[in-house]
């Protein structure tokens, strides 16, 4: 299988629902994933989702410390097993607490 070496388009806008995280692209297209697909996001408050940098087709969160690129959600690319699995963590502390 060849890969594609296309690089991906450009974010210009990003939002989020308590259901959904939608990027919209350069190209016109809008694309839009499950928020369970990111726990970071998911669990965090709407004041650490509202704080972002778009930075071509990346997108970074940074009280969150986190990044996800068009292609990521373009491919239905869930987040990596290693930070979801911190950001669960972070919130049973801050539950408990």
């Amino acid at each position: 299988m060849q890969r594609n070496n296309t690089t991906p388009p450009d974010v210009t806008a990003v939002q989020i629902t308590d259901q959904r995280l939608m990027f919209e692209l350069e190209d016109g297209r809008t694309v839009s994933v499950p928020l369970t697909f990111y726990p970071t996001l998911m669990l965090a408050t709407p004041e650490e989702r509202a704080e972002y940098e778009i930075c071509h087709s990346s997108v970074y969160w940074p009280k969150l410390d986190c990044d996800l690129g068009a292609d990521c959600l373009l491919r239905g690319a869930k987040e990596a097993r290693k930070y979801a699995e911190r950001a669960w963590r972070k919130h049973r502390q801050a539950v408990v607490a």
